[in-house]
């Protein structure tokens, strides 16, 4: 069971829909003030994945190397229903995940 971290722009109540995961919220584990840098450097060692909406960190940030993955949820507007909706393939992304590995989840069609 991968450990995964919810990036702080991530809506928290979609931990519960990740039941083959053991996942924690930014704000939970205090993270969600840090910069960008420092969330990734906080959690290495930490958590297998990070996911988060946040299309720009991997540009920005160095991740090759990273002893976690990234998955990074592309969706048309942040309602609850798409969100749910991407559950399904976020739940595939979290059992295939590698390290050092950036991985983008949309809904399909």
């Amino acid at each position: 069971m991968p450990a995964v971290l919810l990036d702080a722009c991530v809506p928290q109540w979609l931990r519960t829909e990740l039941s083959d995961a053991d996942v924690t919220t930014a704000r939970y584990a205090g993270l969600d003030e840090l910069s960008d840098s420092e969330l990734l450097a906080a959690i290495e060692g930490r958590f297998d994945v990070l996911v988060t909406l946040d299309r720009n960190l991997t540009y920005q940030q160095k991740v090759a190397g990273r002893a976690f993955g990234i998955i990074v949820l592309r969706v048309s507007d942040q309602t609850p229903e798409s969100f749910k909706a991407l559950v399904p393939g976020l739940a595939e992304a979290l059992r295939d995940a590698k390290p050092g590995e950036v991985r983008e989840v949309s809904v399909p069609g």
